[in-house]
């Protein structure tokens, strides 16, 4: 400071009041666009807490535009969430270092046009499971999203598990500590009650359940069929009278093969006076398949096939008007729409 001091004493007169001068209005000008730009802050309207973009700076959350908020998003009913906040330590301390898992959040994406499942969680850097699981029930509709609709993103992969029986047990199943659950979930040992849902950080499914889960279980097993009929209620073919459809009909030339749509064993395999010549494949997680109005059966009861094993042959046996295939899919016993699935099915 001394030596700028110097500095102006040596400039003539003149020139040391120009240096003050205009830093003056350097000055005043910088006062007026801050005053302005306060002004101007305030009249702007502050979007309601339903349009706010969530951050978290922990993840890569603040990159969803479309993100609007938490909790539950898509068709499916979602688990409860047993936790959001972060847990305080015991010692009352905060910030520092810690290995604990952070508590997860949810944030709810916007579908566009062309998205699928396996395409938003590639995008976001997850496995396509966790995204399925919290969105479509054990697969359900995988194929189909709708344009516009929210569904439920979590900061991190896992997914959720209903708590019965020892708790220490179930996470040793499922590869993760118990402390880590726990903290993901902003719970304490306290809290648990039996059938609670939590979410398990880093698990997926495995196995049946994970082929569910992306919508590859299930193949159509006429894949050159066109379907005539969908599943649910229409007029029926002989009556006319409105009745409940419990398949899809596939209609295929005389003789087409019929294949597995999924593994499994097959528990019947016979006469029906509606299904006609019919075969029904019990597969796992209480899932069976049922293959009807066929001209003839080509595997006996107690085979286990896999996908693409050949069942029988299209024909126009029992309740029928032509040769087509009827297609169900039950849990435990109750029809589900087979379209929800088989890709490309109505």
């Amino acid at each position: 400071m001394a030596s700028l001091r110097e500095m102006m004493m040596k400039l003539p007169a003149c020139r040391q009041a120009m240096l003050r001068r205009s830093f003056l209005k350097g000055s005043a000008f910088m006062i007026v666009v801050t005053a302005v730009a306060l002004s101007l802050d305030a009249r702007l309207p502050f979007p309601p807490p339903g349009a706010r973009v969530l951050y978290d700076p922990t993840d890569w959350s603040m990159l969803l535009g479309d993100a609007t908020g938490r909790g539950s998003g898509g068709s499916a009913a979602a688990p409860p969430v047993a936790g959001t906040q972060r847990p305080v330590p015991a010692d009352g301390a905060v910030g520092g270092f810690s290995l604990a898992q952070p508590p997860v959040s949810f944030m709810r994406y916007r579908v566009k046009q062309g998205d699928t499942i396996t395409g938003i969680a590639e995008k976001l850097g997850m496995n396509p499971d966790t995204i399925s699981s919290l969105n479509r029930s054990e697969g359900r509709g995988v194929h189909s999203l709708s344009v516009g609709e929210q569904i439920r993103i979590p900061t991190q992969d896992g997914i959720f598990v209903p708590v019965n029986g020892d708790f220490d047990v179930l996470c040793r199943k499922k590869g993760v500590s118990p402390e880590e659950v726990l903290a993901a979930n902003a719970v304490t040992r306290e809290q648990l009650t039996p059938g609670m849902q939590l979410f398990f950080p880093g698990v997926q499914h495995t196995g049946y359940e994970y082929s569910l889960s992306l919508g590859v279980a299930v193949s159509n097993p006429l894949p050159s069929a066109w379907e005539t009929s969908s599943y649910g209620f229409r007029a029926d073919p002989f009556t006319g009278q409105r009745r409940k459809h419990n398949g899809v009909d596939l209609a295929a030339p005389y003789g087409s093969a019929v294949r597995s749509a999924t593994e499994g064993v097959v528990r019947a395999a016979g006469w029906d006076d509606v299904l006609g010549n019919y075969v029904e494949v019990r597969g796992q997680l209480g899932y069976s398949y049922v293959y009807g109005h066929m001209s003839r059966i080509l595997v006996p009861l107690g085979t286990r096939v896999v996908r693409g094993s050949v069942l029988g042959a299209v024909g126009a046996t029992g309740y029928a008007t032509g040769p087509h295939l009827h297609f169900e899919v039950r849990k435990y016993g109750v029809p589900q729409n087979p379209a929800l699935f088989v890709s490309g099915l109505r």
